[in-house]
């Protein structure tokens, strides 16, 4: 199945962490579909066993249009999520030195209907938000569509993997035509076509999620912009 390639990505993102030293990042969090009644431990128990203060569970919401936070943590390098409800772990995620600023994606496990005893509800992309990998006048693809996409940004040709690409320029207009294969990967099919404008002192932020029909391939896209505060 193509959703095993998007699945594969993901789950890289999340083994387990080696005992290190604490520290304290944030992050933003954003969904494919909004995300509700989940919340982290700001303070984790390692922290708390230093003499870090306790702190109550913390409910986290993504919402369809934008990042949402930030949030702080205190701990190692692994943050877990659980239910309000039922206090049951719903997803992981795992971060690594090189960034103090996250921004954590969050998609549907498709397994978790499946086999629920051993897949958790939701897979997390850890994005590194900070300025140095996506700057100021930035843009960066994220793809966790499980598909390969090849066409032309402007008149450039490119070609885009699963994950994250490095970033790039912008312009003020930016023409996508993008394809994919079809199931089969008999022959190529439109994936996106669309130009978006753009505004100086901004970093963008363009993900490929899985379409949301079964079967096509029209990308659902999320185009997420973030003026650099600051800046005219």
């Amino acid at each position: 199945m193509k959703i095993s390639h998007f699945a594969v990505i993901l789950l890289l993102c999340i083994s387990p962490c080696h005992a290190e030293d604490l520290r304290s990042f944030e992050f933003d969090v954003y969904g494919q579909y909004p995300v509700r009644g989940v919340g982290y431990d700001p303070v984790s128990d390692e922290a708390i066993a230093q003499g870090e203060e306790p702190q109550p569970r913390t409910p986290i919401k993504t919402h369809m249009l934008s990042r949402v936070g930030p949030y702080s943590c205190i701990g190692k390098d692994v943050v877990n999520f659980f239910d309000l409800k039922s206090g049951e772990m719903v997803a992981t995620v795992k971060v690594t030195s090189r960034s103090d600023r996250w921004l954590f994606v969050f998609v549907r496990d498709p397994r978790f209907n499946r086999d629920p005893e051993n897949h958790l509800r939701y897979l997390v992309y850890p994005f590194d938000d900070s300025p140095s990998n996506l700057p100021k006048n930035g843009l960066v693809f994220l793809n966790i569509s499980g598909k390969e996409l090849d066409g032309f940004i402007e008149k450039k040709r490119m070609q885009i993997g699963h994950g994250e690409t490095d970033s790039i320029e912008i312009q003020e207009s930016l023409p996508l035509n993008l394809w994919t294969r079809d199931f089969r990967g008999d022959r190529l099919l439109p994936a996106l076509m669309k130009t978006y404008n753009l505004e100086p002192n901004h970093r963008y932020l363009i993900i490929f999620f899985p379409p949301v029909l079964r079967g096509s391939t029209d990308l659902d896209v999320r185009f997420l912009p973030d003026k650099v505060e600051g800046v005219d």
